[in-house]
């Protein structure tokens, strides 16, 4: 890893740690709380800035939203590789640019092209970085740190519909991007502010050969210039010899040790069933953040400020879920059940609001949806955890987010598909009947639970 991100008298859980700890809360505020909380907002503006319909508008949103979660792994190995300040800084810089030069669209693919791929490639890498550098600076207090930059999402969902829809109405799109870039500088910012701790392991790694001059250079005083000369020549050649082996022997190792872990994950049937869940959950979670803005606006008979203002309500709600679980925290119960029922309450209420005919229903069933989502979002960790191992669990992760990216892509435009051609109703329905779907897909790792659990109590 690059000596400019790490620094060596940096200590855990006190300190600089909580200014990371604040960095982190204001780059989620303004990479996922931005992305998901303009994504309704910024649909409605692409048909009407583009003159298209809702098929092409949904589509920008859709490719975001995916593309963040698909290039997760890619994240991740910018991370080992290069450390957390320099992954975060090159995410900050690709949603600056792609966000302020969506100023100057003019066509779909433009957009496509800027905010979807440049912009969501960078929010990948910042919602990795600026997730992953906590773990390097908290131990005892980790879950409070990671409920804090879980905070920074869940304020931007409630700040951001209300903000934007602002910006747009006021100023039109191509200036309300330019203006909504100046706040993903936050990004960089926070990214100059990454510094991870080094170990004395790096630190021997920078200077492997530093403790063996000491030695030949004392016993050089006692033997004289011309014997401390070839001694240190011998040790330099032994030192690097030593040192090379072991380099290229641990490298192996790990290569070894991941394809076998890959391997195993995919040999497992209960990870597949995980995986498809999470894709077909992805489109529910995408979907209605993506849609439903133009269909309340259209079918509901709602201003676009009221629409806006319903996720703004949906923010609260994952607030109050995230708050409500680390209360309860301490006690035991069954996280393959919760997400579960998590999961399925978001599909039921999407497509109960399908049928949604005035404001206050409207309020209502986003602020339960807000709840529902909250719940599975913080459970998903503790249900992954629960298939697999500790090592394996960053890789089961990283295939999980690869498979939401998939949903987003792929299902999203189709419901918009369906949207179009079929009626708005029928679209929200199917990314409603998603969810549902992503339950099934998970229901005979639910009944294996519990069917334990039993065998436990008798």
């Amino acid at each position: 890893m690059p000596r400019l991100c790490t620094k060596s008298n940096l200590e855990k859980d006190k300190g600089y740690a909580w200014v990371i700890s604040v960095a982190s809360f204001l780059s989620h505020f303004t990479h996922i709380g931005l992305s998901y909380g303009t994504a309704g907002n910024l649909t409605i503006a692409h048909q009407q800035f583009f003159n298209i319909d809702l098929q092409k508008g949904s589509l920008p949103g859709a490719i975001h939203v995916g593309i963040l979660l698909m290039f997760s792994p890619l994240a991740s190995v910018m991370i080992k590789k290069f450390g957390c300040r320099v992954t975060q800084l090159t995410g900050g810089t690709c949603i600056l640019l792609g966000v302020a030069l969506s100023l100057r669209s003019r066509q779909l693919w433009h957009a496509v092209i800027l905010y979807s791929v440049f912009a969501g490639l960078g929010v990948s890498f910042c919602f990795n970085a600026s997730s992953v550098i906590l773990t390097f600076h908290f131990e005892r207090y980790k879950y409070i740190a990671f409920s804090l930059a879980m905070l920074g999402n869940y304020l931007g969902i409630v700040l951001w519909p209300l903000m934007s829809q602002y910006l747009l109405n006021e100023f039109g799109y191509s200036y309300a991007m330019g203006i909504m870039s100046t706040f993903t500088l936050i990004n960089i910012l926070t990214g100059i502010l990454y510094v991870e701790p080094s170990s004395d392991n790096d630190s021997e790694k920078e200077n492997p050969d530093k403790p063996k001059e000491l030695e030949l250079s004392q016993a050089g005083s006692e033997t004289g210039a011309d014997n401390r000369a070839v001694e240190l020549s011998e040790e330099e050649v032994k030192v690097e010899v030593k040192l090379s082996k072991p380099v290229e022997e641990t490298r192996e190792i790990q290569e070894t040790k991941l394809r076998q872990e890959f391997i195993e994950l995919l040999k497992l049937p209960k990870v597949w069933m995980f995986l498809i869940c999470g894709m077909f959950w992805c489109a529910t979670d995408a979907g209605f953040f993506v849609l439903i803005n133009d269909y309340i606006v259209y079918n509901a008979g709602l201003t676009e400020y009221e629409a806006a203002f319903g996720i703004t309500l949906l923010g609260i709600g994952n607030i109050v879920a995230c708050v409500c679980l680390v209360v309860t925290g301490s006690l035991k119960f069954n996280r393959f059940i919760l997400y579960f029922c998590s999961i399925g309450l978001t599909g039921i209420l999407t497509v109960i609001t399908a049928f949604t005919s005035n404001k206050t229903m409207y309020y209502i069933l986003t602020t339960l949806w807000g709840m529902a989502n909250g719940v599975a979002v913080a459970s998903i960790l503790g249900f992954a955890s629960d298939l697999c191992t500790a090592e394996q669990l960053p890789m089961l992760f990283g295939m999980e987010c690869f498979f939401e990216g998939i949903g987003g892509i792929a299902l999203v435009p189709l419901s918009a598909y369906i949207s179009q051609t079929a009626g708005e109703k029928f679209g929200i329905i199917f990314i409603g009947c998603c969810g549902i779907v992503a339950t099934f897909a998970i229901f005979p790792i639910i009944v294996k639970s519990v069917k334990k659990q039993q065998e436990l109590h008798i």
